[in-house]
């Protein structure tokens, strides 16, 4: 820039004592001045070209800088994490929040044999609804001084967040079945696209009303031409947001649907709770013969309730639909079965379920059944996480199992981790019922 200053200045100085001189000498100075301004114009293409590769070598910096800022975002977010080292105790403790749900348990007991055959000391520990008392039992794990490892099926990642990573930082190897901290990291987890499963329950409920009234049931229609439907929730915990909105709002969505009735039932008191409903629900909507349960042992409360009033009124329970968003319970299978073979033993129809398919030998019968798998892999976490020589899960990873749904009329379907998410505008925090 001062060479261009220069330059000008001197074909300014050129001008200027042209303007005082002869003819000869006035040809003369124009030509210099031309010299001049030809050399400034060098100088401008010059500076404009370094100017732009400058621009360009700034915007590629910038570019850089920008991705290596988004890099080192992603490597130090705000996800806390532990060093973990396993304290090398030999008893584990599944954190449940009830254990009247057949089912949790189920999954647990699998876990805990898988445990115990590697000399670990198997202990479960009730919340009974309550995630304060959830974290009460991880704070007493880690005063016990003699746990190695924890499974939490966690009814609040959030009030469990500084807890579970004191018990990391004392040696404690943590899985939790059913929930997946995005603010922390845990050895491991075993995770369900839970709002599928109440998608799933909704469609499945949709065929079978379809076939039931195609084969000449009596299954009733509001003003409309709708059916009605009376949905079972429950928003205390995370997944059961995610269910219980993908219940609801698939039921809301339906051209062949309606919901008259949202009620909540859960815990130790869930199947008392289910019938009591069922019937208030019947008495108040008659019409209303479609039930969406958030978990067996609710279905079978209303299933009785639906079997009871069916009894009083002259009614066939085959007209009946019950559907759950969960199907490992023994009892719940029993009655699904006598449904297949007569549809007028039970309201029970169908179910959506989670977990890895049950594994059968040549003969089809079943070796380790969907409940078994899972347990087995929360076994595989914590075993993995302690390092015991024969498992190899990759810690802090997250296993996603398989969904699947079925009714007595053959309609089936299924969700595999890796597929696109058909419910994933239910996965939200707020429930929308």
């Amino acid at each position: 820039m001062k060479k261009i200053i220069a330059i000008i200045l001197a074909a300014v100085m050129c001008l200027s004592l042209a303007a005082c001189s002869s003819s000869t000498d006035y040809t003369s100075q124009l030509d210099d001045i031309q010299a001049s301004l030809n050399d400034i114009q060098d100088l401008l293409d010059e500076l404009t070209a370094e100017e732009v590769t400058e621009v360009a070598e700034a915007e590629e910096a910038e570019a850089e800088g920008e991705t290596e800022i988004e890099e080192v975002v992603e490597e130090t977010s705000n996800k806390v994490t532990v060093d973990f080292e396993w304290n090398g105790q030999m008893e584990v403790w599944s954190i449940l929040p009830t254990t009247g749900a057949e089912g949790l348990v189920m999954i647990n007991d699998a876990m805990g044999a898988m445990m115990e055959a590697e000399g670990f000391t198997y202990v479960k520990k009730d919340a009974q609804g309550d995630p304060s008392a959830q974290v009460q039992f991880v704070e007493d794990a880690i005063a016990a001084g003699n746990v190695g490892c924890l499974m939490i099926a966690a009814m609040s990642v959030d009030m469990l967040q500084d807890v579970v990573i004191d018990a990391l930082e004392a040696g404690i190897a943590v899985a939790m079945l059913g929930a997946e901290p995005t603010a922390y990291g845990i050895s491991g987890c075993v995770y369900t696209a839970y709002e599928i499963t109440g998608m799933f329950a909704v469609q499945a409920a949709e065929d079978w009303v379809t076939n039931r009234v195609a084969e000449g049931g009596n299954v009733p229609t509001n003003a409309d031409g709708l059916y009605e439907v009376a949905c079972d929730v429950y928003t205390d915990i995370q997944d059961g947001v995610y269910r219980s909105n993908a219940i609801t709002g698939t039921v809301d969505s339906s051209d062949v649907l309606v919901r008259v009735s949202t009620t909540s039932s859960y815990g130790d008191s869930a199947y008392s709770d289910a019938y009591d409903n069922a019937q208030d629900v019947l008495g108040a909507n008659p019409d209303c013969h479609i039930f969406i349960a958030y978990e067996p042992e609710e279905a079978m409360g209303a299933a009785d309730a639906i079997a009871d009033y069916c009894d009083q009124n002259g009614l066939d329970l085959a007209d009946y639909c019950v559907i759950p968003c969960y199907g490992e319970d023994s009892t719940f299978l029993e009655l699904y079965a006598d449904a297949q073979e007569d549809p007028s033993s039970t309201a029970i129809k169908g179910y959506s379920t989670y977990g890895d398919p049950a594994e059968t030998d040549a003969d089809g019968n079943v070796t380790k059944d969907s409940a078994t798998l899972t347990g087995e892999h929360l076994g595989d976490i914590l075993l993995s996480a302690c390092g015991i020589e024969g498992y190899d899960f990759e810690y802090g990873a997250t296993y996603y199992d398989t969904i699947t749904v079925s009714n007595i009329y053959g309609y089936s379907d299924s969700w595999v981790n890796g597929n696109d998410n058909p419910a994933i505008e239910y996965k939200i925090t707020e429930y929308i019922g």
